[in-house]
């Protein structure tokens, strides 16, 4: 398996680097986005993770934009609201080259699963089971329902918010020992919170404990690391940076490495 990924991974190399173009003119477009989503269709709960992995597939490439489909028109808004994230996953797993450059979500049509399921496994994937939390029947294998799910969530956010709070240097795999969570949702959680205390601070609104959990936030250290030269620093890098979006998207370039030297 770690074989046939590292070969994918070489070709799409010389699919895509501006230094094979001169020899590779007569390879078009159209096959080399096939290619690029037969790798991302083979890896996509390497990609995604387990759990959106059943609610979201590759449907297509169209030039440097990937289509996904969605489960519903909720998965549609939900997903959407973590593009910047995926993109960055999928370029990543691309090794790093900007092969997709942006992503679109529709709802509709059955989603498309990628590995062989045996006959049996089919059967006991169709059986109709109850919900454990509420005992409505739930088709597919599962243990909630979907209205139970999107409660599970919820309250998995809500504790994520809770612990990153309490501890801003958290990461996800000390977030899992509190609480069972897919990376992208822990994330897409942490980036919401951290950019709040960051507008804080840029508006001028933040208050003593504000401003260190927004320092906390960026460094990613405990306060008893953090001196007065790298906490007036950090102040004064986010109060000044006025370009950097509410999104937060730009802390995660350059500017974001360079902190951990001040």
């Amino acid at each position: 398996m770690k074989e046939n990924l590292e070969q994918a991974q070489k070709v799409v190399s010389r699919l895509f680097d501006p230094k094979y173009e001169r020899t590779d003119k007569y390879i078009a477009r159209e096959i080399k986005n096939a290619y690029v989503q037969h790798v991302l269709e083979a890896n996509w709960r390497s990609i995604c993770g387990e759990h959106l992995e059943k609610h979201c597939c590759v449907h297509k490439i169209e030039k440097n934009t990937l289509i996904i489909r969605t489960a519903s028109s909720v998965w549609a808004n939900h997903l959407l609201m973590m593009k910047n994230l995926f993109l960055q996953k999928i370029n990543a797993f691309l090794l790093g080259s900007v092969i997709i450059k942006d992503i679109k979500f529709y709802s509709g049509g059955q989603i498309r699963r990628y590995q062989a399921v045996s006959q049996q496994q089919e059967e006991k994937q169709e059986a109709v089971g109850c919900c454990q939390a509420c005992g409505v029947p739930v088709r597919g294998g599962g243990s909630l329902c979907s209205v139970c799910d999107r409660e599970r969530r919820e309250r998995q956010r809500e504790t994520i918010a809770e612990l990153l709070v309490i501890q801003p240097w958290l990461t996800y795999e000390e977030c899992l020992d509190y609480c069972k969570c897919d990376r992208i949702l822990f994330t897409a959680v942490r980036d919401r919170v951290r950019n709040r205390y960051f507008e804080k601070v840029r508006l001028g609104s933040a208050g003593k404990s504000d401003c260190l959990l927004a320092v906390m936030f960026l460094t990613g250290r405990k306060p008893e690391e953090i001196d007065e030269k790298t906490y007036a620093n950090t102040l004064e890098y986010l109060r000044r940076d006025q370009s950097v979006p509410a999104s937060g998207f730009r802390l995660y370039g350059k500017k974001q490495r360079d902190h951990r030297h001040f």
